[in-house]
C-alpha cells in the first residue's frame, strides 16, 4: 500500500467540453496520472462510468488551477476535491485507490477496458465506488 496525493478538477475546456480531471500521484514516482471522466466521478457505489488517461503531469502541472488560455486543454480549471489517497494497487489493468478526501471518500476501481478512444489516443478505463 502506497499513500499518495490527489485532486479532482472541475474543467471547463474549449476542445472537449465540461468534464472532470481525477489526477493521483503514481506509486514510487514523480509523475501524477491524470484520467477526463466526462460525467464526474461518481460518488455513490453502482454508478460506472467511462475514464479516458490522459497524458502524464509532473506535481504543477496536475495541481493548477486557473485558466488555460492556448492549446490543448484550453479553458477554466476549478479544484472540486483534493487530499491523500492509499493506493491500494497498480498496475496497467487494474488500479484500486481510497480517497480521503472532503467530498469524495472510499474505495474506487479504475479497470483498463483494453478498448483506445480514437479521438485521443488514450486508454479507456472503467471508473466505479466499491461498495463499503
Amino acid at each position: 500500500m502506497t499513500y499518495s496525493r490527489f485532486i479532482i478538477i472541475d474543467h471547463s475546456a474549449k476542445r472537449s467540453g465540461k468534464h472532470q480531471d481525477l489526477r493521483f500521484k503514481r506509486p514510487k514516482d514523480i509523475m501524477w496520472d491524470s484520467f477526463a471522466i466526462r460525467k464526474g466521478i461518481p460518488l455513490e457505489p453502482g454508478i460506472k462510468v467511462l475514464a479516458i488517461k490522459t497524458r502524464l503531469h509532473t506535481e504543477k502541472e496536475a495541481l493548477f488551477v486557473g485558466k488555460i488560455k492556448e492549446g490543448y486543454g484550453a479553458g477554466l480549471l476549478k479544484k472540486f476535491d483534493d487530499g491523500y489517497c492509499q493506493i491500494l494497487k497498480y498496475s496497467n489493468y487494474h488500479i484500486i485507490i481510497k480517497f480521503y478526501g472532503k467530498v469524495v471518500k472510499g474505495v474506487y476501481h479504475l479497470l483498463n477496458t483494453g478498448l483506445r478512444d480514437s479521438k485521443y489516443n488514450s486508454t479507456k478505463f472503467l471508473l466505479f465506488k466499491s461498495k463499503e
